[in-house]
């Protein structure tokens, strides 16, 4: 009997000593764009690199295209656990996030997205106490900011002046386009971006306020043939990586070092793979079918007098609406990092032919100053 159990437990060590070890941690990324959408290979990139960097510390499971949560069910998602971390838009949940929405507002301060990154994430992590208690509140933990490439019109018909945008039923991200369209005359359309192909195919929407990039990247250059180049700002009110308040605390302080490692590059390699999606589109414009137009000098001074008497109207809304109590100082918070983060980023351009020092400049300027064992307190 005793030799029986002595060759039973050496027959199982060696078993145990042939099995690769288990990951330590399981970790479920849910994306609700296409696989080929900037966001979506960013988080590709940071699984690769973090496996690569950490091979035996996390077990990595991606979803795309909505496959596990879509745009407006993946914050109450992360809070319960079903994704430990995702792309988040913000600007679906007006009435829980008050201070998401005052940065939302401000997106048409928006000119070179990378500064927009940089600005958002630093005000957002570091600069915002309300906004991290807002995020802790609604279930999620914000480990980046988020900014899309500069917006655009991307139309069924042409767009150039301003009597053109009377009766357009327009897909806006909210807030500040919404305001800006029905000054206009047109008809602000509030759907995810994942049903935009869906809804210009139908007509239920004839124009998008979006980067270049979604002619490909949500493929509506089959249904829009048209693009003005009319500068919308960016979007900037969400995260790349958001994170399930269960699963960072989960992490022991040595797993959330080496799970934020990365967190950086693969941001920069986000919004990299927003201004190549871009530059495409334009590249392959003639062959798409597209026609560029520049809009009148009519339309383009109305949106920069309307940029400007809008800062006042967000101070307002925030104040009177929402119960932001003091938010003048937030808006001068943020436009003093969007100032300093255009200063430190055009030395860098084109940040697309080596993003490394962007990266490290996210690093320095951000994660470098975050304690993340107590973060995001």
């Amino acid at each position: 009997m005793k030799l029986t159990k002595t060759l039973t437990i050496l027959a199982a060590s060696v078993v145990l000593s042939a099995t690769p070890a288990l990951a330590e941690k399981r970790v479920t990324i849910s994306n609700w764009t296409s696989p080929n959408h900037a966001t979506s290979r960013g988080h590709a990139a940071f699984i690769e690199m973090t496996e690569a960097e950490f091979p035996d510390a996390f077990n990595f499971k991606q979803f795309t295209g909505g496959a596990l949560l879509g745009a407006k069910p993946t914050l109450s998602g992360l809070r319960d656990g079903v994704a430990d971390v995702a792309l988040l838009a913000l600007t679906y949940f007006r009435s829980e996030m008050p201070y998401a929405q005052l940065v939302a507002d401000l997106a048409l301060l928006g000119k070179d997205h990378y500064a927009m990154l940089g600005a958002t994430s630093e005000f957002v992590m570091l600069s915002c106490q309300p906004c991290k208690d807002e995020f802790a509140k609604n279930g999620m933990v914000a480990l980046s900011g988020i900014s899309t490439a500069p917006y655009v019109l991307l139309t069924t018909k042409p767009i150039v002046n301003i009597e053109d945008m009377q009766g357009v039923k327009l897909r806006t991200g909210g807030s500040v386009w919404d305001r800006w369209s029905t000054r206009l005359g047109a008809e602000p359309v509030n759907v995810p971006s994942s049903e935009m192909y869906d809804t210009m195919s139908h007509g239920v929407v004839t124009a998008a306020v979006q980067p270049v990039g979604a002619l490909k990247g949500h493929s509506l250059i089959e249904v829009a043939k048209h693009l003005t180049t009319l500068p919308l700002g960016t979007y900037h009110s969400g995260s790349i990586f958001a994170l399930s308040p269960k699963f960072w605390k989960s992490l022991s302080s040595e797993e959330r070092v080496k799970f934020a490692k990365n967190i950086p590059d693969a941001v920069a390699q986000s919004a990299v793979n927003y201004e190549t999606d871009d530059l495409n589109v334009l590249k392959e414009a003639a062959g798409l079918g597209l026609t560029i137009h520049e809009p009148s000098p009519e339309l383009l001074q109305d949106l920069v007098d309307f940029r400007t008497a809008d800062l006042a109207e967000i101070a307002r809304i925030s104040r009177e609406e929402r119960g932001i109590a003091e938010p003048d100082a937030l808006i001068a918070t943020y436009r003093a990092l969007i100032e300093k983060w255009h200063g430190l980023v055009k030395p860098l351009h084109p940040i697309r032919d080596n993003p490394l020092p962007y990266a490290d400049l996210l690093r320095q300027e951000i994660y470098s100053k975050m304690d993340l064992e107590t973060y995001p307190n």
